[in-house]
């Protein structure tokens, strides 16, 4: 559907998103109460390089549930109000933001299984667990909730009982 990277003659690097028809996506919708389904969309989220600290575009609040993880985090940050701010192809309302720029906020290590809310409207970046540009495959469904924001989707989830 939407790529952000780099792409060389043999290998793509960077993060992808697919159209995806998942097997038990009934289930993943579960977790949003039925009234707002309507706005929101499942995706299949890969990526293989490190993913510098950015905001995502066109959205502000997902579900991941990951698949595979490769050990990798994610990690939050504060931004600084002069942050430099530039958008790379594709990107729409979202921007990459220099590390230099930016405060550590929170972090954590998925494990394939897990769930995570996130609010993709902060920054954040995709670290490999070692000091390294490549990892194998990072993946996870992605569930997008159009125009709701964090705390909304987390009043819908405390609705459905998965909080």
């Amino acid at each position: 559907m939407i790529e952000y990277g780099l792409k060389l003659p043999f290998k793509f690097f960077g993060i992808w998103y697919s159209y995806v028809d998942v097997e038990n996506n009934q289930q993943l919708m579960n977790v949003i109460p039925e009234r707002y389904r309507n706005n929101c969309l499942l995706y299949l989220l890969e990526s293989n390089f490190r993913i510098p600290p950015h905001t995502d575009s066109e959205v502000s609040t997902i579900i991941n549930f990951y698949v595979k993880t490769d050990g990798c985090i994610t990690q939050f940050y504060y931004p600084n109000d002069s942050a430099e701010r530039k958008q790379i192809k594709n990107q729409t309302t979202g921007h990459i933001l220099n590390e230099r720029d930016l405060v550590k906020s929170t972090s954590f290590i998925a494990q394939p299984g897990d769930a995570y809310l996130l609010d993709v409207s902060k920054p954040h970046a995709v670290l490999p667990p070692k000091p390294k540009l490549f990892y194998k495959n990072r993946m996870a469904v992605t569930l997008q909730i159009k125009d709701k924001s964090f705390d909304e989707v987390l009043e819908m989830l405390n609705e459905t009982g998965f909080v």
